[in-house]
């Protein structure tokens, strides 16, 4: 992969004083996660790695396609869209549909907190212009996977019904959305589509919690307890590419 030169060249570019690092372990989600394999050799680069490394980096520089500025600030401004169609569509569901308070319904949506989380080559930084997101939204326990598609089938005529109410609708109706695609029946349900020209895989989990809590960690090992299977695959989307 394309990547790997490009992180040899920002670790070897900045010789550092004192004893090198032998520890390469992490404190992760409230657990310290050990490298499988011991550093094999742990000393600061000498005068020809860093020629190595200038190397690499001219290679890198001619021959790796690098984002635009305009396109990174293109799909920061679509994830922020997305988050907050999210989030109103959340509010929605408990307003609306549960009846709930202002107050639970507030809980309910996190209190503004991001409801959005990323995975794969563009959560690491190492994505090639072009390449779609990976994206997953947390809910709580009371939105459920029926809220999310909204998808159901009258039962007088048979026919499927799409409540507008719903994210997929909600996504498949914004102006700025094409090429939309539900896939209701895979393992883990998920919605493709293009938000201004930028890929989106949209995977949905829902929480064993009737909040979105402030201080949601999602590389803690308990925000897998008591989610459905579909949740749990969603989940560790983003929490294995933060290992």
């Amino acid at each position: 992969p394309v990547c790997y030169p490009i992180i040899l060249v920002q670790t070897m570019t900045t010789p550092t004083t004192g004893p090198p690092p032998t520890d390469m372990s992490a404190r992760i989600g409230g657990r310290v996660v050990t490298p499988a394999l011991p550093v094999v050799d742990g000393s600061y680069p000498n005068e020809a790695d860093l020629q190595f490394s200038k190397c690499l980096e001219a290679y890198s520089g001619e021959h790796i396609p690098i984002e635009q500025v305009q396109e990174i600030q293109r799909r920061e401004r679509v994830l922020n869209s997305m988050s907050q169609l999210c989030r109103e569509w959340i509010e929605g569901v408990c307003r609306d549909q549960l009846r709930m308070s202002e107050e639970l319904v507030q809980a309910a949506s996190g209190n503004g907190r991001n409801l959005m989380f990323t995975s794969g080559s563009f959560r690491l930084g190492v994505h090639e212009p072009g390449a779609d997101i990976d994206s997953i939204c947390v809910a709580p326990n009371m939105i459920t996977r029926e809220h999310f598609f909204g998808t159901s089938i009258d039962r007088l005529t048979g026919k499927v019904m799409k409540d507008p109410s719903s994210l997929a609708e909600r996504i498949r109706n914004h102006p700025d959305v094409s090429n939309f695609n539900a896939v209701e029946s895979a393992a883990v349900p998920i919605l493709t589509f293009d938000w201004e020209g930028v890929n989106i895989d949209l995977l949905f989990a829902r929480l064993a919690s009737s909040t979105v809590p402030a201080d949601l960690d999602i590389d803690d090992d308990t925000v897998l307890d008591g989610v459905d299977s579909a949740t749990e695959k969603s989940l560790n989307g983003p929490r294995v590419t933060n290992l």
